[in-house]
């Protein structure tokens, strides 16, 4: 079966799917820990990882819905059957 690529409507503007959002922001993230960069560029890196982090957090919210709305479908399924 054909894994989904997960995305949320920011995302999909962007084009990216939450792999890729979640790649990028941990590139970020190892890009800040190493440090030595000016502060406009680390400002810049932190605004960007933010917004990547609110698509990711977007796209799992998503997901999680979508879950239980299956998780909910098929109790009432287990409880209707003869």
């Amino acid at each position: 079966m054909a894994e989904k690529k997960v995305k949320t409507a920011a995302a999909a503007e962007s084009g990216k799917t939450l792999e890729q959002s979640m790649q990028e922001l941990s590139e970020i993230v190892a890009k800040m820990e190493k440090g030595g960069m000016p502060l406009e560029e680390t400002f810049r890196l932190y605004k960007e990882g933010m917004e990547l982090l609110k698509q990711c957090r977007g796209a799992i919210d998503m997901v999680e819905k979508e879950l239980e709305i299956l998780e909910n479908s098929g109790d009432d399924d287990e409880y209707n059957e003869p």
